[in-house]
């Protein structure tokens, strides 16, 4: 369950399988959610919103954002969110898993308060703001800088920002504005391209990466001119078009177009619209010109132009990161143009751009390397690409995605059950390397990322192994998917608690083994808590069945003492159905039943821990393995005995003689011995006997 502040509702996953009266949703003890009651003007993406009331108080309403798996929902950035304190926030009150009855599933809800106004522009239609300059300023421009600066102190990124997930506070649409939510979806996987820089606003949806607040700024930039236009020019086009106009002009001139605005407007707008994220305004420019101050944004760099056209497709090129757009839509003619020399010849002698020209070269001499066999491959093209414009997101084999967005794709194919064979062969062939060393990025984050893509390809090399594969993969590339092992169908598992319940519900339903942890729960738990699943990998990972269900038993106790101990009776009956095999790893039988006894105790409780104590106290296992060390080598000396006299008594002819000429001579020696010692001492005293 998500931290919220004191005083504001909780959810618990405890509530996720109960409906209240009338079809309406529990959320926590006296929150309820009313499925039939939709909030559409909130909505974001797939995660839609619902009316929800206090019934104590159902004067006291919600706006409940409901998101399911596929919508990768951000839950494990709850703290920071709630440590944001702007008034110009969504307040989030509460968040947490439900049963969602009209699609038969658990879903995630971020609860937020309501009272929050209409939209700031509307989703459909052309209206544009009727505020005059101070009140764009006071109402907009202030808020949401306010808002930039903290998320930025606190190391969060909203990527939701655009006009019609903005709110007015006051029916009256004078106030500040408040900024809707952020948190039910993946960032910038709602976002129109319109709203999203070049670097990202070709990718997928999902594939869009994890964004930053430079890219808040951008987006908040393209909001306030399309809440300011008086025209509607940019509505008609085409996503492709769109990216294609802001690289030829620019984002400002693209989406300015022939606007009017005020100069300084415009000067805050060429600011926050500037393509190099290097030279794009950051908070401080943003803050010195709501103070008055006025600066000159720095103009965007000249485009390499060459001083003739590139033939290609049919088409005609003067500009390589334009060519770049295009050269996947006829691979076999731009193979043609590496191979016999003309585009060296163009970027040479026609463009004279340094830095492509040194790429380039760098390329073919891979090529080369490689015996010209990338030119038959996907590679081939998506290095070209990589080469003529590296400020473009990842092109292979049709998907188009950023090297950080790969995971949210990766997680989404694996919850929709397909096919991840493509992932594979990414990660395999170094695409996210390759698209990584291109960027401009610090250096301790490529080292990072070019570490994670490596641990990843380790991991695939090792899939025969159950903590390992691509599912390790999926879930150290993408943080915010839930558990998607197939026994945790329609359910939504984030952390132990979650997992907890869901097992209980399960084992609820019978049938249920003590083998629970799949591959998919193993690597999950692996990834997101390491320390817990250490505990107990070695005995998930054994061949026997029986340290199977006692590695699975151990984890679970891990589980349940991070979960507030919650009982876990049906769990608890599976484990003791299963406790005569795990019960053999003491060797007293008086112990075993001592343990047995227990152990079955502590099941009727539901306390898995209490039944794990007994196979993880070191000393007691200590004491039964020293005491059957010492009973074994007794046993083993009276065995050597017993093998002895058995060996003896195989010749039964010999035996009874041997034995007795044995014990002829014994008797002989003691006479002797004795006859001998009375002679010495008589003639030690003085007597003669003879």
């Amino acid at each position: 369950m998500a931290m919220v502040p004191d005083g504001d509702v909780e959810t618990d996953e405890e509530d996720s399988g109960r409906a209240a009266a009338g079809g309406l949703v529990a959320f926590g003890q006296h929150v309820r959610i009313n499925p039939t009651v939709r909030l559409f003007r909130f909505d974001n993406g797939n995660s839609k919103a619902y009316e929800g009331y206090d019934e104590r108080d159902n004067n006291k309403k919600f706006i409940a954002l409901v998101a399911g798996v596929d919508s990768l929902p951000r839950s494990s950035f709850t703290a920071a969110y709630n440590n944001l304190a702007d008034t110009s926030f969504m307040r989030l009150v509460g968040s947490g898993v439900v049963f969602w009855p009209t699609e038969g599933q658990q879903k995630y809800v971020f609860l937020y308060a309501g009272g929050v106004g209409d939209r700031l522009v509307p989703k459909e239609g052309f209206i544009a703001l009727q505020w005059r300059h101070p009140d764009i300023v006071e109402y907009l421009v202030q808020p949401i800088a306010r808002i930039l600066r903290e998320m930025a102190d606190k190391s969060f990124f909203h990527g939701s920002i655009r006009p019609d997930n903005i709110f007015h506070s006051a029916p009256d649409k004078k106030g500040a504005v408040i900024l809707g939510d952020c948190l039910s979806v993946q960032p910038s996987s709602t976002q129109e391209s319109l709203y999203l820089p070049v670097d990202k606003a070709q990718a997928e949806p999902l594939g869009r990466g994890s964004g930053s607040i430079s890219d808040d700024i951008y987006a908040f930039g393209v909001t306030m001119a399309m809440a300011l236009r008086k025209t509607d020019d940019l509505s008609d086009l085409e996503d492709e078009e769109i990216v294609r106009r802001k690289m030829e002009t620019g984002s400002y001139a693209t989406i300015i177009g022939k606007e009017r605005f005020q100069a300084s407007f415009l000067e805050l707008l060429r600011g926050m619209l500037h393509d190099d994220p290097a030279l794009r305004w950051g908070l401080d420019e943003i803050f010195s010109w709501l103070d008055g101050s006025r600066m000159t944004p720095s103009p965007l760099s000249k485009r390499k132009k060459a001083t003739r056209p590139l033939p290609f497709n049919e088409g005609k090129y003067l500009y390589v990161d334009v060519l770049a757009l295009d050269i996947h839509k006829n691979p076999t003619e731009m193979r043609a143009l590496v191979e016999d020399g003309r585009l060296m010849q163009w970027l040479d002698k026609s463009l004279n751009h340094t830095e492509v020209t040194e790429r380039y070269c760098k390329f073919i001499e891979r090529l080369a390397s490689s015996g010209g066999s990338s030119a038959n491959s996907e590679l081939f093209i998506t290095s070209l690409r990589m080469v003529f414009n590296p400020v473009l997101p990842i092109m292979y084999k049709g998907r188009i995605f950023t090297h950080d967005g790969f995971g949210a794709m990766l997680a989404r194919a694996a919850y929709d059950g397909g096919n991840l064979a493509f992932y594979k062969e990414v990660l395999n062939a170094n695409v996210l390397d390759m698209a990584t060393g291109y960027k401009v990025m610090h250096q301790n984050d490529i080292i990072a990322a070019l570490r994670l893509f490596d641990v990843c390809r380790s991991s695939l090399r090792l899939d025969h192994k159950i903590e390992y594969g691509v599912e390790r993969c999926l879930y150290m590339l993408c943080k915010n998917v839930p558990c998607l092992s197939p026994k945790f169908n329609n359910y939504f598992v984030h952390d132990h608690k979650s997992a907890l319940l869901t097992y209980e519900k399960i084992c609820a339903k019978g049938g249920e083994v003590a083998l629970f942890m799949d591959k998919h729960a193993i690597t999950f738990f692996s990834v997101v808590n390491p320390n817990g699943m250490d505990h107990a990998i070695y005995d998930l990972t054994a061949a026997e069945k029986d340290r199977k269900i006692l590695g699975n038993l151990k984890f679970f106790s891990v589980m349940q003492r991070n979960s507030e101990g919650i009982p876990c009776p049906e769990i608890a009956k599976v484990f003791s159905d299963s406790i005569s095999g795990i019960v053999r790893v003491f060797k007293n039988k008086e112990l075993q039943k001592k343990i047995t006894a227990n152990v079955q105790k502590a099941a009727q409780e539901g306390n898995l821990v209490a039944m794990a104590a007994f196979f993880e106290d070191d000393k007691l296992m200590a004491r039964d393995q020293l005491a059957f060390k010492r009973s074994l080598l007794e046993y083993r000396a009276l065995q050597k005995e017993y093998d002895e006299y058995n060996k003896r008594l195989a010749n039964k002819k010999t035996y009874g003689i041997v034995n007795g000429r044995d014990a002829a001579a014994v008797v002989s020696w003691s006479f002797s011995t004795v006859i001998t010692l009375i002679v010495v001492f008589s003639y030690m005293s003085g007597f003669k006997m003879f």
